[in-house]
């Protein structure tokens, strides 16, 4: 008798599983000869500026031969269009999908532009918080911290210097410009203080950094982009104990370049 109660009850369950597969089967046909009746397009900024707009996006969708809205779902290539997305300029991901309604929705994370670099050769480009060169938009201007000097190094969309990759030149080993630049832009860009306070750098010839504030009349000799800590609590010690009281036209020059030092020159 067990026995035979047992048989039933895997019987039932074997019933009830296969009529839950027609069924969801049955939604999903339904569902798929059903047509779009609108498409929503996210776009998570961040907190950088807009460099891409859902038309931008829209714009791709069709170029993948998606056109969204009046599309019957089932003929709606979601890969592709998450792929071609995701591709863009100034995408760091990209989401596309059908809701509960049968709307299709597009979730996109913009890029974050840190530095504005100014290279030797002319170009000029944005460096990514994730080290990624990214290009001008012509049509936006994203207002972050400005690059310029002897920078060698082109423009290429493919090359990322969140690795801090070291080079050989004359036999000693150094960061390359790039790196060294990501490495400071970054320390910069995520203190309050030097985000509002610093708005330019500039590369010398041998590699060094020098810094334009936006207060002040002076400029600030960082040397290399190492003891990133310790040499700006050096600047903010002499910021809030020297210049608050000599004034902050007094010096030209501030140099934190050596250890346990704020040298200052008046030019």
């Amino acid at each position: 008798m067990k026995k035979f109660l047992k048989i039933l009850e895997i019987t039932a369950w074997v019933l009830a599983t296969a009529g839950l597969f027609v069924l969801l089967g049955f939604t999903t046909t339904e569902h798929n000869s059903e047509v779009c009746k609108k498409y929503i397009i996210h776009i998570d900024y961040g907190k950088a500026d807009v460099l891409v707009t859902e038309s931008d996006i829209y714009t791709v969708v069709r170029s993948t031969g998606n056109i969204l809205k009046g599309q019957q779902l089932g003929s709606i290539n979601f890969e592709r269009i998450e792929r071609e997305v995701k591709r863009h300029s100034y995408v760091a991901n990209a989401q596309a999908y059908m809701n509960l309604e049968g709307d299709v929705e597009i979730d996109v994370v913009q890029r974050q532009p840190m530095l504005r670099i100014f290279n030797e050769k002319g170009e000029s480009f944005y460096l990514d918080g994730m080290g990624n060169l990214m290009p001008l938009n012509p049509a936006f201007s994203a207002r972050v911290l400005v690059a310029s000097g002897f920078i060698g190094e082109p423009f290429s969309g493919k090359d990322c210097y969140l690795a801090d990759s070291v080079m050989k030149k004359d036999s000693l080993e150094f960061h390359s410009v790039m790196n060294n630049l990501y490495r400071l832009s970054s320390f910069i860009t995520n203190d309050k203080f030097l985000k509002a306070q610093i708005e330019q750098i500039y590369v010398e010839p041998n590699g060094e950094f020098e810094l334009i504030p936006r207060v002040g009349a002076h400029t600030i000799l960082m040397g290399g982009a190492d003891n990133l800590e310790d040499k700006f609590e050096r600047l903010f010690v002499f910021y809030r104990m020297g210049l608050s009281k000599t004034g902050w036209s007094r010096y030209n020059v501030i140099n934190i370049k050596f250890k346990n030092q704020v040298v200052c020159s008046k030019i």
